[in-house]
């Protein structure tokens, strides 16, 4: 009977490994190199459970999320931080960092997604802020000042969601007063949305002039799923988030400083800077004793681009190795990337200096 029991023990412990082999075989290779001091996480900050109008389970979604590659993310119900310890209990269990969260906004106009309030924190008349004290119902509904005075003193950061309302005076002042501090750029449930503010860029429905805000005021950029049903399979909205440390208070020390980049579409929109070091951490540019210039590319992200010098087209898959004949002995290389985004109408060109190789 015990050596029944413990051959039983022995194929359950064996199940138990080959499913998890099978999970882990399934989530797609998301892992950048090192920039500079930081690590690179695949981040998404909004989305949807059944705790208010998502079709998934806190379990589902996050372990969802989990098989997608996404590294951190936040759960951002309608006016409710009720999921967030299951969630962050999940989540932390496969290794993912959790930041509370939740959608909010003023009344038939703009939402927000509040990200780095304590659990506890109890929202007010979410998506019901009143824009002015006139409009409030003496008193009875929040001011939208209020609210957001309230959520920055308890350390909470919003970023503006979907911003199909434009660029109005609730967005003005709480940029000005350094509660508002990111935007989505793309906000893939918003394809639905199509004649609110989304304009098509390439093939793609986002927010090109999110983007050129983000740049104005200062702003970090989001690509969120705002997932409410399971997701489909294929490429995912990611924002990626450039941490010293991989906990929340470093997710969070991150946005706060605007050190995120959208990843959408085969696309990836940023600040030059931020950009150029991503690039310079993942693409090494190598001549072969034969002459063959080798550019390998040690990110997630299929790199398309241009040498402006001879106007030869390159595409670098993810985690690959490209040989190039004829390009000639030009030291450094120059690369324009056609698919990595400084603004809504300029790309990154990129230099680099070529080292030798072994053919």
């Amino acid at each position: 009977m015990r050596v029944h029991r413990l051959s039983t023990v022995f194929l359950v412990l064996l199940l138990a490994i080959s499913a998890a082999q099978t999970l882990a075989a399934d989530i797609p290779r998301h892992d950048f190199p090192r920039v500079g001091a930081y690590e690179v996480l695949c981040g998404d900050f909004h989305m949807h459970t059944i705790n208010s109008d998502g079709r998934l389970t806190t379990r589902e979604r996050v372990e969802e999320a989990h098989s997608f590659g996404y590294d951190v993310i936040a759960i951002t119900e309608h006016g409710t931080l009720r999921n967030y310890r299951t969630a962050k209990y999940i989540g932390e269990s496969l290794g993912m960092v959790i930041l509370p969260g939740f959608e909010t906004g003023v009344h038939n106009n703009e939402h927000y997604v509040v990200l780095g309030v304590p659990p506890s924190y109890k929202p007010r008349d979410s998506h019901h802020w009143a824009k002015k004290w006139a409009k409030s119902k003496g008193g009875k509904t929040a001011l939208y000042q209020d609210e957001m005075r309230d959520i920055a003193a308890v350390g909470g950061i919003l970023f503006y969601a979907h911003p199909h309302r434009g660029f109005r005076s609730p967005t003005d002042w709480g940029i000005k007063q350094g509660v508002i501090g990111g935007i989505e750029v793309q906000n893939r449930y918003g394809h639905i949305d199509r004649g609110k503010g989304l304009e098509k860029f390439g093939d793609t429905w986002c927010y090109p002039f999110a983007f050129d805000w983000a740049l104005k005021y200062n702003l970090a950029l989001f690509a969120n799923s705002d997932v409410h049903d399971p997701r489909k399979k294929g490429d995912q909205p990611i924002t990626l988030v450039f941490v010293t440390s991989r906990t929340q208070g470093g997710v969070m020390e991150a946005i706060r400083t605007r050190r995120t980049l959208a990843w959408f579409n085969g696309m990836v929109w940023g600040r030059e800077e931020l950009l150029s070091a991503l690039v310079e951490a993942a693409v090494t540019v190598k001549r072969a004793t034969d002459g063959r210039l080798r550019i390998e590319n040690r990110s997630p992200i299929r790199l398309k681009g241009t040498l402006p010098v001879t106007g030869t087209a390159i595409e670098l898959p993810p985690y690959e190795e490209v040989a190039l004949y004829g390009i000639g002995n030009s030291d450094p290389v120059v690369i324009k990337w056609e698919n990595l985004w400084t603004s809504p109408k300029t790309n990154l060109e990129s230099t680099f200096l070529v080292v030798s190789a072994h053919p």
